[in-house]
Formats: C-alpha cells, structure tokens, sequence
C-alpha cells in the first residue's frame, strides 16, 4: 500500500467513525438537536398555507411549538428568513405529518446528492467512485445539512446539473436550475453570472441561458411576494436578522466568521466580503475576456462557476459548514479518482499541518491564528513554486478535520474557513495552471480529457 492510499485510507476512517459517532449522539430528538431548521421551514409553510405572515415572530413561533414543543425561543435561530417562495414551494412535502416530513425531504436531499456526485465523478473520468461517495456522503458537512433538514444537498444537486447541462449546451434547463439560488440567494448569486461568463463565447445559447435564468430568478421571487401575505415584511425582517446573526451563530465557514473574535473583526470582516463580491465580479469578467477559455475543454470551463463559487464561500459573511458541500465538484477535480492527482508525502504532510493548527488554537488562539499568518505568508513568499495537488491536499485534509471539530465547542471559533479558503486557492491555481495550457483560439481537442490527463499534461 503507498503512503497515498494509506493517507487516503486514515482521511476515509476518520470521517466515517465521526459520523457514526454523530449519529448515536443525534438520536434520540431533541430541540436544537435533529431537524431544528426543518422545523422552522415546515412551520413557514404552514402559516403560508393557511394564509398567515411567516415573518411575524409570534406566528411563527406558535407554528414551530406545534410541530415540536422546544423551551423558549432563540431569535434568529428560530426566524424565517427565507424568500417567501421557499415557504410556497416546501408546501410540496409540509403536508405530512412533521417527521415524516423531515424523513422524505431529508432522503430526497440524500438521494439527489449522491445522484449528482456519482454523475459529476463519471463525467471528470472517475471509473471507480464508490469510497468517495462514501466519503462525501459521511462528511459532517454533508451530515450537519441532514441533521438541520437543510436545503444544501438539493443545492448541490442543483448546482451540478446545471454545468453537466451547460456542457451539453442546453441553455435553457440549465438556467431552468438557477432555481436552486432562490433558497440560498446570498451563497448561490455568483452561479447564473459565472456559468454565462463561461459560456460567453457562444452568444445565443448564453443568452438564452442569461434568458431562462432571470425568468427563473426574478418570476420565483416575485410569485412569493404575490402569494404571501404581508410578505413587504421579509425586508425588514431581514435586516433584523443581519445586525444579530453573529451573536448567535459563531460557526461560519467564511473568513468573516474566523475574524469575527478579533479586535474590529466584524468591520474586517465586512471588508473580506466586499473584496470577495469583487473578486467573483474580476472573475466573471476575465472569463469573457479570456480567448484561452474557448480553446479549454468542457471541465476547464466548469472551473469557472465552481472556483467563484469556492472564492465566494470563502469570503462570505454569512455561510455554515453544512453550505460547503458546494465545493465537493471542485474537489472531485482536484483529487482526480483514488487521489491520483494527489501526493502522498505532501498529503501526509498536510494532514499533520491540519493537526497542527487544531492543536495551536487548542493551545491558545494567539497562537492558532499566528500558525496561520505564517502559513499564509510562506504561500505568498513560495507561489511560484507551489503546486495544485500541495494546496488540494492541504484542502482536502482540511475539509475532513476541522469541520468536525465544532460540534464539541472546544473552540469559540470556528476552523471551516480555513478549509474553505484552501480549497478555493487550490481551485484557481488549477484553473490558471489549464488557461495557461491552452494557445488562444485554439479549439478543444476532440475526445474526452479526464481531469487527471489535463493536469498531468500540465505538469510534464
């Protein structure tokens, strides 16, 4: 067995013997425990069904003690925020009594995942895919989504249909899944630009692409505020829900949410969410500019949605672990199929960094967040010298480790960002690594090219 295997093998134990573990402390139901978002989105649908302001807090609260009695209410961890037609189109399964509610929409999640992850893993090459299904399925991002009755694995499942659709050209299926950005519009609002920044070079299915998502988009949003009542509320209710959201929820997944501790770390914060907005806008741009990108195959262009999205992710203000399943097609593309992609001496090596910075902030958090500036700087002194696969490793050691350790709240910060913000870098090296390949003008080479025969081309 190579130390690649046997790294992959370690990553591999430790995420399922975690989520064993979080499945036997899951159960039995407790409030704030098992489907403790579903209940405030089944609640939602119910007081739309029955004509009632999903955005008054009373109505609300009352609808969520009917579904399950909890002991006192938590603003913002017990408010609806969603665009109104997320309660409209949750009605599809609210009719049922409220666990089995959960348990159809949870295997629904479950299944459409996995389905798009085994699609997305065969359309990249992958011939075998099974234990990283495992894997990804296990993960407790994956597994947090489930636990809450979250939206993020029909996301995902939204997310890589619409690239598998762009690759096949149908414009207007694919714009027909920006529906999935209604459920999530502060995460998912870089997709529709940069999936038409991707295509730019064939004007009319851009687009007609362009064309069926904003219907999709702008004649959701406006159905919910037609259909729900009082619904002008949701703006106010919104803003509310903003100026407190960092007092009550200290696991974000953004950079934000690790500076959030820091002296002024709300305002720097702010400022790594703006630079993010425009740096996925500086993408988008590039991108229809760019003639290299006309001459890269379907996956380099798929690059494009997935890497603004991961820079997005990772500069958000406000995103949970459980939203990063987002980043699992740019993962897939990273690794390459059993890891071949990856290094085993350097993944060995960055699982023992990822260690290394859980044990510093145990320690001290001086002493965590000085182990990463450093790290920070030795990535910007060597950039010339750093490869994909160093950065996919440490990302992907990342992603299995320190997410996990949350749940135990033996930290008052939490580490996903870090993960986050290494899968992103690792993303936009790989795509700079095949614009660079690729001669201006020149067209795709016919056939199928694995992600693993594009980057070993690359580097020979």
């Amino acid at each position: 067995m190579s130390k690649r295997q046997l790294m992959l093998g370690a990553l591999l134990v430790f995420v399922v013997a975690f989520a064993i573990f979080a499945v036997a402390h899951i159960l039995p139901p407790a409030p704030y425990g098992l489907a403790d978002d579903w209940r405030v989105f089944y609640a939602a649908a119910h007081v739309v069904q029955h004509g009632g302001n999903p955005y008054d807090a009373a109505t609300i609260h009352a609808a969520e003690q009917a579904a399950q009695l909890y002991p006192k209410v938590q603003p913002s961890l017990d408010d609806f925020t969603d665009l109104p037609i997320v309660a409209v189109l949750l009605g599809a399964v609210a009719w049922l009594p409220y666990w089995l509610s959960f348990a159809v929409f949870t295997g629904l999640g479950a299944l459409l995942a996995g389905i798009a992850l085994r699609a997305w893993t065969r359309e990249a090459g992958w011939d075998h895919a099974g234990l990283w299904l495992l894997a990804a399925m296990c993960s407790w991002l994956m597994l947090l989504g489930f636990f809450s009755g979250q939206f993020d694995a029909l996301l995902l499942a939204g997310v890589v249909a619409s690239l598998l659709l762009m690759r096949r050209n149908a414009a207007c299926l694919a714009g027909a899944c920006m529906v999935v950005v209604l459920f999530k519009p502060h995460l998912l609002w870089p997709l529709p630009l940069l999936l038409f920044a991707a295509w730019s070079d064939d004007h009319r299915r851009a687009w007609r692409f362009a064309a069926a998502a904003g219907i999709t988009i702008a004649g959701g949003a406006a159905a919910g505020f037609v259909v729900v009542p009082n619904s002008s509320a949701f703006f106010g209710h919104l803003f509310g829900f903003g100026g407190r959201v960092n007092e009550v929820q200290p696991d974000l997944s953004g950079i934000p949410g690790l500076l959030v501790r820091l002296p002024h770390g709300a305002v720097i914060g702010a400022a790594v969410g703006v630079a993010g907005g425009i740096a996925v806008i500086a993408l988008a741009w590039l991108a229809t500019r760019d003639a290299r990108l006309r001459g890269t195959s379907g996956e380099s262009r798929a690059l494009v949605p997935l890497v603004g999205l991961a820079v997005w992710l990772a500069c958000t203000p406000y995103a949970h672990p459980n939203d990063d399943v987002l980043l699992y097609p740019l993962v897939v593309m990273l690794v390459g199929e059993r890891g071949a992609l990856l290094d085993g001496h350097r993944l060995q090596l960055a699982l023992l960094a990822a260690l290394a910075a859980l044990a510093a902030f145990l320690s001290t958090p001086a002493l965590g967040y000085a182990l990463l500036v450093l790290g920070a700087g030795l990535l910007i002194a060597l950039r010339g010298r750093v490869q994909v696969s160093t950065i996919a490793g440490l990302a992907l050691a990342a992603l299995a480790v320190l997410p996990a350790i949350w749940p135990f709240h033996v930290l008052n910060v939490s580490l996903t960002p870090v993960a986050v913000s290494l899968t992103a870098l690792a993303g936009w090296l790989q795509l700079r690594a095949r614009l660079a390949a690729a001669l201006p003008g020149r067209q795709a080479s016919s056939g199928h090219l694995t992600a693993t025969r594009v980057v070993h081309s690359v580097s020979s």
